[in-house]
């Protein structure tokens, strides 16, 4: 696969983002969301890096591989209400041909440091299916700790349902 090169998101990476967000989510197993349910639109994601560029505590980050594609992206989504601005909460996803890779990693290694340096943020958290055990053992190896568990909160086709886990981490210096 060669390296990953992991930078902030531009105006040329919206279609590539867009086509990723619509193929993980088209695997139905690892977000809330249903691939049939997404309804971003290329202007939608266009205005999402935009406005991410332009925010004080968020970030959207691309991996790209050796070819250049985009491989996998890291959201940031800072708070937007004066209680909750020094909170974060993220996304990651990875393009099924480049898990195991090392490209989550490298997002979260470079995202996160994004965040410690961040003279606003200090907490950054997620949601992730309890049984997602690959993400949570990545997750859990960049320090995050669970904070609660959504308990049946996903009703899944198959009448089956999901836990959701809350994780954090401090992202303030000590």
């Amino acid at each position: 696969m060669g390296d990953i090169r992991v930078e902030e998101a531009r105006r040329r990476d919206v279609l590539p983002a867009l086509d990723l967000y619509r193929r993980v989510l088209a695997e139905e197993r690892w977000f809330i969301t249903r691939g049939d349910e997404y309804q971003f639109s290329l202007d939608d994601m266009s205005q999402r890096v935009t406005d991410m560029q332009a925010s004080h505590n968020s970030v959207f980050l691309v991996a790209r591989s050796s070819d250049l594609q985009v491989a996998g992206m890291f959201l940031l989504f800072g708070g937007t209400l004066s209680r909750m601005r020094h909170t974060g909460k993220l996304e990651v996803l990875v393009a099924e041909s480049h898990r195991g890779r090392g490209v989550g990693r490298a997002l979260l290694t470079a995202g996160l440091e994004w965040a410690m340096e961040n003279p606003v943020l200090e907490k950054v958290g997620l949601s992730v299916f309890s049984d997602n055990e690959r993400a949570l053992a990545l997750y859990r190896a960049f320090g995050f700790e669970q904070e609660g568990c959504r308990r049946g909160e996903y009703l899944m086709e198959d009448g089956s349902y999901r836990d959701d886990l809350l994780l954090q981490r401090s992202v303030s210096s000590p």
